[in-house]
């Protein structure tokens, strides 16, 4: 359908601009509506009326973005773009001059499916998936970020939001299911571990939530009761999800509400959430450990856990109870030049010429609950981080023995409240 000319647009006026240059849309006015549309990544477009009875022209090229209607050059943008996708436009000018809120949808890209489901029996949910290379190649959910980066059926790229992530040559297999663009998520700051996240959008040739109903029914008939997790089914949004030894397998499908649009795609995540207790353990330092001198701090504070991410994260060394109990505990080690932090499960180990001061930061209780952190403040301008936290206050007690066991500086910084 082409545009009416004697149907009318809104009257544009001088508080913005809008304009085709080259394959992109320029969109200029305030920092809200100020922005570039990539003509060839457009993936749909609505007709919209806010709640203050302005209309606009919403489009998604994996970005929001408003034009309104008001804009000086709206109406010949408008025009080129109906033109060239065929929008609905007599669904456009039903809306764009009312003043009650609306959001209805005037154009979608045609997509081909993403992915197809077998005729087959696979039970290896739980092992790993297939590449469908002209030799297929089985990968193991416990192959590393190391492992697949070198991969020859694989490539980096980055996401249209910036992120680093890794892409197949071929489809994969999960179970008995074929995804033609299965991806990782390839930014987790460690490298040496598992991969935790994959994921895909699974496309019907509708870009409907069929492809939601359809992956969920075969799902529902390759797992175990025991191993399916309803979410919710509701006018807004579904969630399903699967476990197969602590690999989640997740759907989810997004309509139109108040505040999101119908991607018409279901987000087919997969997170490894399986532990890997190997990576917790320093046997090098553990099998050396002195502990010159220390303080317990008897107080319920604890350090970060998430190993998966930062390789510093150790278990707590078995042998520090016969020197210093259990209590949380933070230990200075003259022999290994070592300086050492551990909760009642974790540590962190750091040379002690890195440190160059401590900082304790009390947040005060307001909207949320406050609490403390003592930092680690390096040398050669590396960033702070939080070591140990805990209740506010809970550290400045112990702001003399710290600098006495340690000889560095302890600061304090400026309080703040929990807004």
């Amino acid at each position: 359908m082409h545009t009416d000319t004697n149907r009318p647009f809104p009257k544009e006026e001088r508080e913005g601009a809008v304009s085709i240059v080259g394959d992109k849309i320029i969109v200029k006015g305030n920092s809200y509506h100020n922005s570039e549309v990539n003509i060839k990544d457009m993936q749909y477009a609505y007709v919209l009326v806010n709640v203050q009875g302005e209309s606009s022209l919403f489009i998604f090229d994996h970005h929001q973005h408003v034009l309104p209607a008001n804009y000086i050059g709206f109406s010949k943008v408008y025009k080129q773009l109906s033109s060239e996708f065929g929008f609905k436009d007599d669904v456009f000018f039903e809306h764009v001059n009312q003043t009650s809120v609306i959001k209805k949808l005037i154009w979608r890209k045609v997509q081909e499916a993403t992915y197809s489901i077998l005729d087959t029996n696979y039970t290896d949910y739980n092992l790993g998936f297939e590449i469908q290379s002209e030799e297929k190649v089985f990968i193991s959910w416990d192959d590393t970020y190391v492992d697949l980066n070198e991969h020859e059926h694989t490539f980096i790229d980055v996401s249209p939001y910036g992120q680093k992530i890794l892409k197949f040559k071929y489809p994969i297999r999960i179970g008995n299911v074929i995804l033609n663009n299965f991806t990782a998520y390839f930014d987790n700051a460690r490298t040496d571990i598992p991969v935790l996240h994959y994921y895909t959008h699974a496309i019907n040739a509708s870009s409907s939530d069929t492809s939601y109903y359809e992956l969920k029914t075969r799902l529902q008939s390759d797992f175990s009761n025991d191993n399916q997790f309803f979410g919710y089914e509701r006018e807004d949004q579904n969630s399903f999800s699967f476990r197969a030894n602590d690999i989640v397998f997740s759907l989810v499908y997004t309509y139109d509400s108040t505040y999101q649009f119908n991607g018409g795609y279901t987000s087919f995540s997969v997170k490894n959430e399986r532990e890997y207790p190997e990576y917790l353990v320093d046997l090098d330092y553990e099998s050396k450990i002195e502990v010159s001198d220390f303080i317990q701090i008897n107080e319920n504070i604890r350090t970060v856990s998430n190993y998966k991410s930062n390789s510093k994260i150790k278990r707590r060394p078995e042998n520090l109870k016969s020197h210093v109990g259990e209590a949380p505990t933070l230990w200075i080690d003259h022999k290994n030049s070592k300086i050492g932090f551990a909760d009642q499960s974790y540590c962190q180990v750091f040379d002690k010429s890195e440190i160059q001061s401590f900082t304790i930061q009390n947040i005060l209780p307001a909207k949320g609950g406050g609490g403390s952190y003592l930092e680690l403040d390096f040398k050669d301008n590396k960033k702070s981080i939080a070591i140990f936290s805990g209740p506010c206050h809970v550290f400045n007690a112990y702001q003399d023995k710290l600098s006495k066991l340690t000889g560095l500086k302890i600061n304090i910084a400026a309080e703040f409240y929990d807004c």
